[in-house]
């Protein structure tokens, strides 16, 4: 039996962003890769309720995060 390496076209992640209004931060890569949409949606609201959350490396602010999704093949034609 031969497995064949399916990839995955679709992504749905998870960023984040410096929550100050004065600061431009956004971390260069993905925090999470979720499985689905939802998934990705519930992640980010989570980590945003938690009530300690990381440090803006530039200014010291807290991290925002949310759903990020890239679907690369539609569901219609």
């Amino acid at each position: 039996m031969t497995r064949q390496n399916s990839k995955m076209s679709n992504k749905f992640k998870v960023r984040a962003y410096c929550s100050s209004r004065q600061c431009d931060y956004v971390h260069p890569d993905d925090v999470v890769q979720a499985i689905n949409g939802e998934t990705s949606y519930a992640l980010a609201q989570m980590y945003n309720e938690l009530p300690s959350k990381p440090g803006c490396p530039k200014c010291g602010e807290a991290m925002a995060f949310y759903s990020y999704s890239v679907i690369e093949q539609p569901w219609l034609p």
